[in-house]
């Protein structure tokens, strides 16, 4: 009687623990494919809508500012093998004003993975927006493949990726189950000038939701200077806010 009651015992914890590694382990069994956060597939659509205000002027009483809105369509119609052993796919940008109205060129951007690097080549300057696998806090240099100066007067841009495999909400009708967020830049506080750039991707759909707002301040620090009563005021001379949010995906 001792020895069936122990049987039992040793049979229900073997159980148990079976029951306890199939089902408490869920990413070790399906682990998520970081390269999904930017699907590249010839077929694949994406439409923004995007608010943006430029501005630039020349003394610090103008006016300068163009405000615009407006839908952006990109969509990667072809692929062709590149010459790091990988393939580029071509992104066809188009924009239109009104949803009924025809869309009009924008040009054409690309895309490709190379190694851990997910590139995009934004007229001809290639930026690194992500690095596989996707881990929160990692950090990459965003301008390794290209010499763009930042404000801050350096070719270095550090990226970062927060927020990973986390829920996002665009709106009350648009969510996304797991997604990653890519700080770019967050300098606010500089009396020079604003860079804060960031960009979240959704698992299976790629980008979902951009902020660029880069903006140089006037600086103009004697008092003999035309422009000297906009210094450290953070009155903009010239730059872009943008803000891009997915409307519309489809994927072949």
């Amino acid at each position: 009687m001792q020895k069936s009651s122990f049987r039992f015992k040793i049979t229900k914890a073997i159980f148990v623990l079976c029951v306890a590694m199939t089902t408490g382990c869920g990413d070790s069994v399906s682990p998520i494919a970081s390269e999904e956060y930017f699907p590249l597939k010839v077929g694949m659509q994406w439409i923004y809508n995007v608010e943006e205000t430029n501005t630039l002027r020349n003394l610090c009483d103008d006016d300068g500012v163009t405000n615009s809105t407006y839908e952006l369509k990109v969509a990667i119609t072809d692929s062709f093998a590149n010459g790091e052993g990988g393939t580029t796919f071509v992104m066809e940008r188009s924009k239109r004003t009104q949803p009924t109205a025809p869309w009009t060129p924008a040009g054409t951007w690309s895309a490709q993975r190379r190694g851990t690097k997910l590139i995009m080549n934004e007229s001809n300057v290639l930026y690194v927006k992500l690095v596989l696998p996707c881990v929160d806090g990692i950090s990459w240099n965003g301008n390794e493949f290209n010499t763009q100066i930042q404000l801050s007067n350096s070719n270095v841009d550090m990226y970062q990726m927060v927020s990973v495999h986390q829920p996002y909400t665009l709106s009350a009708s648009q969510s996304y189950a797991k997604s990653v967020t890519v700080i770019q830049n967050k300098e606010e506080a500089n009396i020079l000038y604003r860079d804060v750039r960031k960009e979240v991707y959704a698992l299976g759909v790629g980008l979902v939701y951009k902020e660029y707002f880069v903006l140089k301040y006037f600086a103009e620090s004697a008092a003999s200077d035309t422009n000297f009563k906009c210094f450290a005021q953070k009155r903009v001379q010239n730059g872009v806010l943008l803000k891009q949010t997915l409307k519309e995906f489809s994927s072949p």
